[in-house]
């Protein structure tokens, strides 16, 4: 139901939107259009494939870059202290079986060692993963923050009243002359190289 109501909603201002740009489209369609603005055949929309933008845009790909070497990173010294871990609990067992301890006040102390250091694991285990996430948090708003920026630079001698951004499905049907994914990469990678 809700998805319903959504998906007649967004169909309702789409409609109206196009219905707008349709009339500046035809009021423009008098001015004389240089090689940048858009053509008076098209309406003043356009869209970005996010797929695309996200697998070439530069900027993005060093961030999700360093943000993977640093889950590798910890991921690797997390592993490393689990296999340490189970190492000792298996000797713990062996030693239990075997009868190694000299007392039941020396076993319970072994076992009390090995749990704080299993609570000690786990207690880092989730800060790295809160940490992670926080840099995540941090990447995706550097992203955005770049995207939104660049954009309105971009849009400067385009002149489009609305870009779409095109993931999946959710635009069921564009015609190809309002894909602008390649040239919004090109023009984000030389913005992104000149800083």
């Amino acid at each position: 139901m809700k998805q319903t109501l959504c998906g007649i909603f967004t169909l309702l201002i789409t409609a109206f939107l196009f219905m707008q740009c349709k009339d500046q489209a035809t009021q423009d369609a008098g001015k004389a259009n240089t090689s940048n603005e858009i053509n008076s055949e098209t309406l003043p929309l356009a869209y970005v494939e996010v797929d695309s933008l996200l697998a070439h845009f530069d900027f993005y790909n060093r961030l999700a870059s360093n943000y993977e070497d640093k889950v590798s990173k910890h991921n690797g010294t997390l592993n490393a202290g689990y296999q340490k871990l189970q190492n000792e609990v298996i000797n713990f067992q062996q030693k239990a079986q075997n009868n190694a301890f000299l007392s039941q006040e020396r076993m319970l102390q072994e076992q009390n060692r090995i749990q704080r250091m299993k609570d000690d694991l786990d207690k880092k285990a989730e800060q790295v993963q809160a940490e992670l996430a926080l840099e995540n948090q941090l990447i995706q708003q550097q992203f955005s923050d770049s995207l939104i920026v660049g954009m309105k630079e971009f849009n400067i001698p385009q002149k489009y009243q609305m870009i779409f951004a095109k993931s999946g499905n959710s635009i069921l049907y564009a015609d190809a002359r309002y894909n602008i994914t390649e040239q919004v990469i090109d023009y984000l990678n030389k913005r992104f190289k000149a800083e």
